[in-house]
Parts: structure tokens; C-alpha cells; sequence
């Protein structure tokens, strides 16, 4: 089984990788950009995602996080 799901170009792709890769029954994470798939290895070796990596970091030291409940999983994933 898949799920697609399409993100705009300011998504916080890491954090949405790490989200999902935590969730019971998911196997394989890929992303793709205009019909080129990108395996997980790429992402994270690229210049990007280092970059990304780094303001998520700095972020978090100063304090700004964003805590998800159990509410907010479950209306996003659709679970009653």
C-alpha cells in the first residue's frame, strides 16, 4: 500500500521524514521533486538538508518548537 502526498516548496521535509519513519508499518520513505525520486541516503547527504538541519538545530536552542498531540496526529492521519 502508498499514500502520496504533495509539499509545497517551504515544507520541513526532515522533520516530515522523521515523523512518518516513527509510525508502526512504514517501511520505506522516498521523496521525489518534478518526477525524480530521491532516495533518503541523498537527502540526507545534501547541501540542503544540512542547511535545514542547522536551522531546525538553531531553532530548537531558542526556543522555538512546536510540541504535536496525540489530537493533532490523529486528525491528521485521520484516526478516530
Amino acid at each position: 500500500m502508498e499514500i502520496k502526498i504533495s509539499l509545497d516548496e517551504y515544507a520541513d521535509v526532515p522533520f516530515i521524514k522523521k515523523l512518518l519513519s516513527q509510525i508502526k508499518g512504514v517501511t520505506n520513505i522516498e521523496i521525489s521533486e518534478n518526477e525524480k525520486l530521491y532516495s533518503c541516503k541523498e537527502i540526507e547527504d545534501s547541501e540542503y538538508f544540512a542547511k535545514v538541519m542547522e536551522q531546525s538545530e538553531n531553532d530548537y536552542k531558542n526556543g522555538k518548537t512546536q510540541e504535536l498531540t496525540d489530537d493533532v496526529l490523529n486528525e491528521i492521519f485521520g484516526r478516530k
